[in-house]
């Protein structure tokens, strides 16, 4: 019934928004002049004049939620995202309505202003929120369904088919697959029957009730892709094409919209906008104060470095870090001044080039503790792949499949990888494994874990050498 009624709904939520914005407004005048009595050198405003800013106010807001496409049908999008982007229009909303009462010589409070945000945020978020889930309750007991052509028959097309099982709050129900050739007609792939062939699409998205048409076919059968898109012109269905990238080493894939030409983003950093400055407010705040409450540790440390062997108490190596740059990463010296004399290569365990004292910092992994410099400046993150020396990336690039993708986001002193054991002389490939996954499931979230991780595991990792 609901798949019937879609912008019947899109239509009431349209509506329920406004009632919410304004809603917002006169509540936050009614908090700050009626219940809370703060203030108020120019005496109580009259409430015509708020109402008066919310009629005015109210479609504004509309207008600015609208262009963030928020109505319309988007049962496959991140409850997280919507909620986000209500926040963000809420934000140009409060600032607009700043700026036009700057424009009237302070005619609306600034704490008016304030709590309107901090309503309108909140009722937005939750009404939204509280219909996103009724409506995947609704989709997980069989109700509000669309039917789903599936066109393809390869592993792309059941990948979609099974995600689409594996995603019940979608609601989306496959009715059948399509074959480019015939003979397929009535075989299975996976859970999915073949009940058709491209030649028929017309007529299947009529028999079937389809709804949407997912186009899922190797990059090898470009010219059955053509032709189902070409016969799915004479149909009502809503028709989306699954491109295929198995072939290429993916990060992050997405699709974006380049002036009205979709394009698709094969391999994209997490570390962008808003995440970016999230995550470079966090290095710098944590670092800075790290660097001030370990000051003494690092004395101590200095001291017990230069008494031990000859030599300077810091170690600084080069290293490729994000985009390819090259750094120099810091660290307590563990190793003899003549370590290296041979030329780059990794520490191991029972490393004869290690200090007396060496051994000790790298099992603490208190060695690693400069690097905080590194992160304060820029050149590294807290969390993030470890960097490696410019000579060994040449070596591993070229053997190692996806190696260079690990260089789209900042290296780290810590990581996934060496959380999970994967430190020091230790299996490249299941390293490199650990880093991409990590790249591709980021969230501050996901940070404070591999931080909470390293202070019970790294240390006692035998791994560190």
């Amino acid at each position: 019934m609901f798949a019937r009624h879609r912008q019947l709904l899109q239509t009431g939520i349209f509506f329920l928004d406004a009632i919410l914005i304004f809603g917002s407004w006169v509540g936050a005048y009614w908090l700050r002049f009626r219940v809370l009595h703060l203030p108020a050198p120019l005496g109580v405003p009259p409430i015509e004049r708020y109402l008066w800013f919310g009629a005015v106010l109210t479609p504004l807001g509309l207008l600015i939620l609208r262009s963030f496409r928020l109505y319309r049908s988007a049962r496959t999008a991140r409850l997280s995202q919507e909620l986000w982007t209500l926040v963000q229009g809420v934000a140009i909303v409060a600032a607009m309505a700043a700026l036009a009462s700057y424009s009237l010589r302070g005619e609306v409070a600034r704490s008016v202003l304030l709590l309107f945000a901090l309503f309108a945020a909140l009722t937005l978020t939750s009404a939204h929120a509280a219909i996103r889930l009724a409506l995947r309750a609704a989709r997980r007991s069989g109700r509000n369904l669309r039917h789903v052509l599936l066109v393809g028959t390869g592993d792309l097309a059941e990948r979609v088919g099974r995600k689409m099982i594996a995603e019940a709050d979608y609601g989306l129900h496959v009715v059948g697959m399509v074959a480019a050739d015939p003979s397929e007609l009535g075989n299975h792939v996976g859970p999915f029957e073949v009940v058709g062939c491209v030649a028929d699409l017309p007529g299947l998205v009529t028999k079937t009730g389809a709804e949407l048409v997912y186009v899922a076919f190797p990059r090898t059968d470009h010219a059955a892709e053509q032709e189902a898109l070409e016969r799915l012109g004479d149909s009502t269905a809503a028709v989306r094409l699954v491109p295929d990238l198995s072939a290429s080493h993916t990060l992050n894939a997405s699709v974006e919209d380049f002036d009205g030409t979709p394009v698709v983003l094969v391999t994209e950093t997490p570390e962008q906008g808003w995440n970016f400055v999230l995550k470079r407010a966090f290095d710098l705040a944590a670092s800075a104060i790290l660097l001030v409450l370990l000051a003494p540790l690092f004395l101590a440390i200095a001291i017990w470095v230069k008494l031990d062997s000859p030599g300077p108490v810091f170690y600084a190596q080069e290293r490729m870090g994000a985009n390819g740059r090259r750094f120099r990463m810091l660290k307590f010296r563990t190793m003899r001044t003549d370590a290296e004399a041979a030329g780059p290569q990794w520490s191991r365990a029972d490393d004869p080039r290690r200090t007396r004292g060496g051994a000790m910092l790298r099992r603490l992994s208190l060695d690693e503790l400069p690097q905080l410099v590194n992160v304060l400046v820029g050149h590294m993150s807290l969390v993030g792949p470890r960097p490696e020396q410019p000579v060994f990336v040449d070596r591993f690039r070229a053997s190692i499949p996806r190696y260079m993708l690990r260089h789209h986001v900042k290296s780290g002193i810590t990581g996934w990888a060496q959380v999970n054991g994967l430190r020091g002389d230790t299996p490249l490939e299941r390293r490199i494994e650990f880093d991409l996954y990590y790249i591709e499931n980021w969230s501050m979230s996901f940070d404070m874990k591999i931080l909470a991780l390293t202070v019970f595991r790294i240390f006692r990792d035998p791994s560190a050498n």
